[in-house]
């Protein structure tokens, strides 16, 4: 009898790209950790120019780092997009047949990392992306103002690149698979001078207007997210674990900054809660049937509703 040919596929590896600069990232450490359980490799391109940087102690001191799956690339930053294409010319031979993790250092993952890592093996040859959503925090660690699809995995192949100064987009992408997988990026959670800060970097890179150099030392919650904080809603959840540390240190730090945060999102009118609720079951109806499909089509975990995972099921019901 004629023994049947076992086609074997090679081990499905991943290998992580961020981008840090001169600036310090406070969710580095948390980015990092949330990453770690899922990377074979990650690869950080730091553009501060210092061998040095406060951000290359914090990430030399990371899980990724003492197991020995971290490298550096150091060049010099001209825009989003080709530093983005540094971590992909300086991954390692043995990680180009496998997925990309396109990650940024203010995002923070939990166990919807792990469930997305755990269907790349399955995922048919024509499928070369992997989205899920991100939702977006502002002023603090309490209010949020969108969930956002979002690019989390991508398939090395000879032609991709990325394109655009801002908001950068790789090209070309194939067919993509859309998992109800939800974490959390803490872009806006930052100082107000922070804040205006990045906005005149995005300025000068085409992205739009910017405040003044001579107002930075001014500026305040109201002056930096005023149309921000007329979409914030509660935060109801819990955070992902590897940044629990972070917030509490920032919780104490920035206790100011909150409170004047917390203010202004207090005198939100009776038509933005009524947006704001529309915008949350809009979401919520959404990722239902996301996660209904993920479910019959690639056995996705069941767990919680999208509304518990998300942190506001008794915010929907209530009306906050």
């Amino acid at each position: 009898m004629r023994a049947s040919r076992v086609v074997m596929r090679p081990k499905t590896t991943i290998t992580a790209h961020l981008i840090v600069g001169e600036k310090p990232e406070p969710f580095l450490a948390a980015a990092l950790e949330g990453i770690a359980g899922v990377c074979d490799c990650a690869i950080i391109n730091d553009n501060s120019g210092s061998p040095r940087s406060e951000n290359s102690a914090i990430a030399a001191q990371s899980r990724l780092s003492q197991t020995g799956r971290l490298a550096f690339v150091r060049t010099k930053f001209t825009d989003f997009a080709t530093a983005r294409n540094d971590c992909i010319d300086a991954t390692p031979a043995e990680f180009r047949h496998g997925w990309a993790l396109f990650v940024d250092a203010d995002e923070v993952h939990g166990d919807e990392l792990a469930a997305m890592a755990a269907l790349l093996p399955r995922l048919p040859e024509n499928v070369s992306a992997v989205d899920g959503y991100s939702r977006h925090f502002v002023g603090s660690f309490r209010w949020w103002i969108s969930i956002e699809r979002r690019l989390r995995f991508f398939r090395f192949t000879s032609n991709c690149r990325w394109r655009g100064s801002v908001h950068e987009q790789l090209q070309p992408v194939g067919d993509a698979v859309v998992l109800p997988a939800v974490w959390s990026h803490y872009g806006h959670v930052v100082t107000p001078r922070a804040e205006a800060e990045k906005s005149r970097l995005y300025a000068l890179l085409g992205g739009g207007d910017a405040p003044s150099e001579d107002v930075l030392s001014i500026v305040t919650p109201a002056m930096v997210w005023p149309r921000l904080l007329r979409r914030a809603n509660r935060f109801h959840g819990s955070h992902p674990l590897a940044v629990v540390d972070t917030i509490a240190a920032l919780e104490t730090e920035r206790a100011s900054i909150y409170a004047e945060v917390d203010e202004i999102v207090s005198r939100q009118g009776v038509a933005d809660r009524a947006r704001n609720a529309a915008y949350r079951m809009n979401i919520a109806r959404l990722l239902f049937w996301r996660q209904l499909g993920a479910r019959i089509r690639w056995g996705w975990p069941a767990g919680r509703t999208p509304l518990e995972r998300l942190g506001y099921a008794g915010s929907v019901a209530r009306g906050d």
